[in-house]
């Protein structure tokens, strides 16, 4: 008996809000036509081998609709079949970076694209799941959840041993798996748009923020605050003042910090591996969601 064929695939719901003044949705979502199907749904993909679920998120967006968008609250994934078996797709809410030029071209997968309101994109979506799926978002609209700040808490990668580094503590570097880790954190902290970056001055610390530094083009904040021998008030004020503004942010920390970061983020302890990480998705000082960065996370 031959195996169910599984296909792995990530999308979004891109919004903004509504520039029409003859609609009453304050709130419009875009749309992609595919000529092949004759269908109107959100742009979403297959995963490519090696990706994370959030980076073929925005990929798939970006080839589609010509937008580069950062991630937000996470949608349901959402299960439905296909001629070549069952189709499994993630989806993220998402807005368009700012200062970003949307370049859609017309092409043979996609040949337009369509800002509606939310009553007209009801209407005119092809497919029950993508209803359902748009009806999930207008009710976290309804309650403001779709607009949320992001702040990713990362746990340092794997560093070399204490017994095997003969030098400060504080200059310990990563092991060859943490550097890997490093660059693998890339494409994941660009999907949610990662602006500000603040680290405990551990070398290992810094290093394992430093790939996607690079690519910022900009420098990381390094703070005692978040070093391994600070206190629960001290870790919890930097968390505070990373989720009162509005840029996604991104902190770095030892295992025996980040209980009190995570603490003062209002999360529930989390029992994190070297390079692993929290997303967490807040609003007015509220937590609405959470997502795990796993090791494994390419699924």
């Amino acid at each position: 008996m031959t195996a169910e064929r599984v296909t792995i695939a990530a999308g979004g719901i891109i919004w903004r809000t509504s520039t029409d003044t003859s609609t009453t949705s304050s709130i419009e979502v875009l749309m992609i036509h595919r000529p092949t199907y004759d269908d109107w749904t959100f742009p979403k993909g297959k995963i490519d081998p090696g990706e994370t679920l959030q980076q073929t998120a925005v990929r798939e967006i970006a080839e589609e609709t010509g937008l580069r968008v950062r991630l937000g609250h996470p949608l349901q994934r959402v299960t439905y079949q296909v001629s070549a078996g069952t189709k499994h797709v993630s989806y993220w809410c998402a807005r368009q970076l700012p200062g970003d030029e949307a370049t859609f071209t017309p092409n043979r997968e996609v040949d337009a694209i369509r800002w509606v309101g939310v009553v007209e994109a009801a209407e005119q979506l092809s497919y029950g799941y993508d209803r359902d799926l748009l009806g999930e978002f207008v009710e976290l609209a309804v309650r403001g959840a779709h607009r949320t700040r992001t702040l990713v808490v990362l746990r340092h990668g794997k560093a070399l041993a204490r017994g095997a580094f003969d030098g400060p503590d504080l200059e310990r570097p990563l092991a060859a798996a943490g550097t890997v880790r490093a660059h693998d954190l890339v494409p994941l902290l660009s999907a949610y748009g990662v602006r500000r970056v603040v680290s405990s001055p551990a070398v290992r610390c810094v290093g394992t923020l430093a790939p996607y530094v690079d690519l910022l083009e900009s420098d990381v904040q390094l703070l005692d605050a978040l070093s391994e021998d600070t206190g629960r008030r001290r870790a919890g004020d930097v968390v505070h003042d990373l989720m009162g503004r509005k840029k996604p942010a991104a902190l770095c920390s030892h295992g025996p910090t980040l209980p009190w970061v995570l603490e003062a983020a209002g999360t529930a302890a989390v029992d994190l591996a070297p390079g692993e990480g929290v997303v967490v998705h807040h609003r007015k000082g509220l937590v609405l969601h959470t997502e795990s960065l796993r090791l494994n996370t390419r699924t």
